[in-house]
């Protein structure tokens, strides 16, 4: 892995980082129980426009390293959700 390739995977973790810790943030300062949220509206839509701008960031750095966005984990023992099959397995109509 050169520098560059680094540095982008780099970014993507701190960009990773950054959603991560904005959405507990919202989700720890959410009203509860009638009480009003202790953040103001200027607070929540600075943090949208944030989210807003990781998530463009997040697309580019994925297009940039030739990943998708929605690449999930799965188990290892987890049956795949798709078979391949050989375009030559499958037989010709003759009509």
């Amino acid at each position: 892995m050169d520098n560059e390739d680094n540095a982008l995977v780099n970014e993507q973790r701190l960009m990773r980082m950054m959603r991560k810790t904005l959405t507990s943030i919202v989700r720890d300062t959410a009203p509860r129980d009638g009480n009003p949220s202790p953040l103001t509206e200027a607070t929540v839509m600075n943090i949208k426009d944030c989210l807003m701008v990781i998530s463009s960031r997040e697309t580019e750095l994925a297009r940039l390293t030739g990943r998708t966005l929605d690449e999930k984990p799965h188990f290892s023992d987890e049956k795949p959700n798709a078979h391949v099959v050989k375009v030559g397995s499958i037989p010709k109509k003759t009509h």
